[in-house]
């Protein structure tokens, strides 16, 4: 007669089925490939860094992916400002590309293309499709307002720009920033935001009302050079 199991033979057996030793490995293996991939990175050596994490973002192990990850969006990061830096803003493309495919609905990288697109490469409908896509997934983005804004106006036309302006307003107390909303680069974006928004109301036929705007401007921000020129405009030409 079969003797019956004990409890002790059952959790015995119970463990011993699921000892994973090739698991263990891989995540051994997968560790040690993260250790080597960030100290790329503290190296500067963010291509070698990219190319060693990539292929750990795929794993299902989310404590190695997410490890793995955070790597290689730091490195996209740096390769992206190191691309712009020797003016090859289309290899910068290329990795903010990267960086949407891990993490499809990033904030700084979709800003970051659209200001590509419209700064470095001058691609007023690319950029103009890059914003919007922004304001998709982000509604209250001044960055991606003030960029909308700025494309009308290169075009020759307030009055598209003058729905996004007034946005950015309406929404500042909950404005979405994709850039860390620091002093200087708050300081940035309002200046812009003032500057066009003097120049919409000077458009809009009030002279009086532009420059009173940019001297509120030049008090709260001081006497930038974008403000300074402002206020040449308005003078010039007048009413």
């Amino acid at each position: 007669m079969r003797a019956e199991l004990t409890s002790s033979d059952r959790m015995r057996h119970a463990l011993k089925g699921h000892l994973d030793h090739e698991g263990v490995q891989t995540l051994l293996e997968a560790a040690a490939a993260c250790d080597e991939a960030q100290q790329c990175l503290a190296d500067e050596d963010y291509e070698s860094a990219l190319e060693i994490a990539l292929p750990l973002v795929l794993l299902q192990t989310p404590v190695v992916a997410d490890r793995a990850k955070e790597t290689a969006l730091a490195a996209l990061d740096e390769l992206v400002e190191r691309a712009l830096s020797v003016g090859q803003p289309r290899l910068a493309l290329q990795y903010l590309d990267q960086w949407l495919r891990l993490e499809p609905k990033g904030f700084f990288p979709l800003v970051r293309r659209a200001e590509i697109l419209q700064h470095e490469l001058g691609d007023l409908h690319e950029a103009w499709t890059a914003y919007l896509q922004v304001l998709r997934h982000y509604p209250n983005s001044i960055e991606a307002l003030l960029g909308l804004a700025q494309l009308a106006l290169a075009e020759g036309n307030p009055e598209r720009a003058y729905p996004y302006i007034l946005r950015a307003w309406q929404s500042l107390g909950q404005s979405e920033w994709a850039y860390t909303p620091s002093s200087r680069t708050m300081q940035s974006v309002f200046e812009d935001l003032y500057d066009i928004t003097a120049g919409m109301l000077h458009w809009l036929g009030s002279a009086e009302e532009a420059r009173a705007l940019t001297e509120q401007a030049i008090a709260l921000l001081g006497e930038t050079e974008t403000l300074k020129e402002r206020m040449q405009i308005i003078e010039e030409l007048g009413d």
